[in-house]
Order: C-alpha cells, then structure tokens, then sequence
C-alpha cells in the first residue's frame, strides 16, 4: 500500500510539473521562421515580464509616420548573466536595427524579436537560433 501511495504521488507530481510544458507554445506557432524582417527605430517601451518579454519599437516610414511595433521575445530568466536588461534597452535612446519573425497570420506590427544591433557594433541575440559565440561578450 505505501508503495502504491508513493507511485501516485510521483505520478501527480510529475503530471503537475508537466501541465505548464504543454500550455506552451512553439515559436513557429505564431510567427513564420522562414521569413526574416529588419527594422531600424527607437526602442519605446519594454515589458520585461513572464512568460514573455515584449519590446516596442518606434519605426518611422519615409513618410514620417511612426508605427509602433510589439516584438515578443523569450522570458526574462533566458537573458540572466547576459548584461541584457530592461534597462539597457531603454537607457540609450538611439536607433536600432532589429531582426525579427513576422507574425505568421500577417498582424501588422507584431514580430519575434531575433537580434538587437546597435551602430557601435554591439548586439544583443534574443533567440537561441540568432546565437552568436561573440554576442555575450559584445552584449556589454
């Protein structure tokens, strides 16, 4: 009997741990990994949050006219011991270049942020597939 209490208690627990897994979802469930987009503006806004970091990227067009992207990105543990913070995306207000995923059922606006680069030459690699060896060091 102790023994079959105990299968079941493990059974429940790893049950338990296993539920948030399967509530989770592939990149490429939302956004198309086969497409690539850049874009160049200023970093307005940034939600360093669970499960997922957004950042919004103020793009203005040749007209002049400013549309704000919302980039998601991994959750904030991923970027721990990277130098990257919420922080260090909003302090330097300069322009930016960002390459993302667009959002596979064509949101206009919305993208999977891939890469932060900067006009100095420093980056910040957002997604494990846009990994870079010299991003961590460049990231400071």
């Amino acid at each position: 009997m102790a023994t079959r209490n105990r299968l079941v208690f493990a059974a429940a627990a790893v049950l338990c741990c296993a539920l948030p897994l399967l509530a989770h979802h592939a990149v490429s469930a939302e956004f198309d990994p086969g497409k690539t987009i850049t874009l160049k503006g200023v970093v307005s806004k940034v939600d360093w949050i669970n499960p997922h970091i957004f950042v919004y990227l103020d793009v203005r067009d040749d007209a002049g006219k400013t549309t704000t992207w919302m980039l998601q990105s991994l959750p904030p543990l991923f970027f721990k011991g990277s130098g990257l913070t919420k922080d260090a995306l909003l302090s330097n207000k300069q322009e930016v270049t960002i390459n993302a995923y667009p959002a596979k059922d064509g949101t206009q606006a919305y993208g999977f942020l891939l890469k932060v680069s900067y006009a100095d030459g420093h980056f910040f690699s957002m997604a494990p597939q846009a990994g870079d060896a010299n991003a961590k060091g460049a990231a400071r």
